[in-house]
């Protein structure tokens, strides 16, 4: 599969407006979009790549068939560990009937209606996390942007595989991933048509079990608009989705 995209930094001060904006497009309400993600990177030579190993349940054979149609790019890449922590702060919502049990953080150029619940983020919890519920994690591949681009997105290969069952953490270990960094994604998202939406801005750990901080220091937001391509060497919905995009962009403009 590919994705074509596009992307713009929003500065803080015109965060509120953007979200309004890119409502009226889409026609539906901003939903909430909270990621973690945990990055890998291989511990072997690329040249020793192998089948992946069956480990933790069945969640292996879906990332090998994945890494197969890949063509083994997969061994030269950082992949992506990634956990929707809006599902998990609803489960825990709905066990526990109150609104969650973290810190709730709101960043400059919020709005109330923006305040978000925010599990912790300690180092301690990380493997807490990892070891419940394996339903909320994917495993993410996104390749490199496809090198000297005429066209006027960004198109790259990409793959997304669920984990249904097992200890996510002992899968990437038995294929040979070590985990080298933590981030997190905060922002909304919308749908409109075959495009995707997000406003969103990365942000990292604090010690101290203190909020995450922004990654940039301004508190800017990204701006991202992408199509996912079942079939990118089919040039007619490579074109087709370019031009959606550039149809989205200049309403944006």
């Amino acid at each position: 599969m590919h994705e074509l995209s596009l992307f713009s930094s929003v500065p803080v001060s015109r965060h509120t407006q953007i979200l309004n904006v890119l409502t009226g497009i889409a026609a539906m309400q901003p939903q909430p979009f909270y990621e973690k993600h945990l990055i890998f990177k291989p511990t072997r030579p690329a040249s020793s790549a192998r089948a992946p190993i069956q480990v933790g349940g069945s969640q292996a054979v879906g990332v090998g068939r994945d890494m197969m149609a890949l063509g083994g790019q997969g061994d030269l890449f950082y992949l992506h560990l990634v956990r929707d922590l809006v599902s998990v702060m609803d489960d825990r919502t709905d066990d526990s009937g109150d609104g969650g049990d973290g810190d709730v953080v709101m960043g400059e150029g919020e709005t109330e209606n923006e305040k978000k619940t925010l599990p912790a983020t300690t180092a301690t919890e990380l493997q807490e996390e990892t070891n419940a519920a394996a339903t909320k994690w994917t495993l993410q591949f996104r390749d490199i942007p496809e090198a000297g681009n005429r066209r006027p997105v960004t198109l790259r290969l990409m793959a997304d595989t669920p984990i249904i069952a097992g200890d996510p953490m002992a899968f990437m270990k038995a294929m040979e991933y070590t985990h080298i960094s933590t981030h997190y994604l905060q922002g909304h998202r919308w749908t409109q048509n075959s495009i995707s939406l997000l406003l969103i801005r990365p942000l990292l750990p604090s010690n101290n079990n203190k909020e995450p901080r922004p990654l940039d220091p301004s508190g800017a937001y990204l701006l991202t608009a992408s199509i996912k391509v079942q079939d990118g060497t089919k040039p007619e919905q490579i074109s087709r989705g370019v031009r959606e995009l550039i149809a989205l962009k200049d309403t944006l403009k």
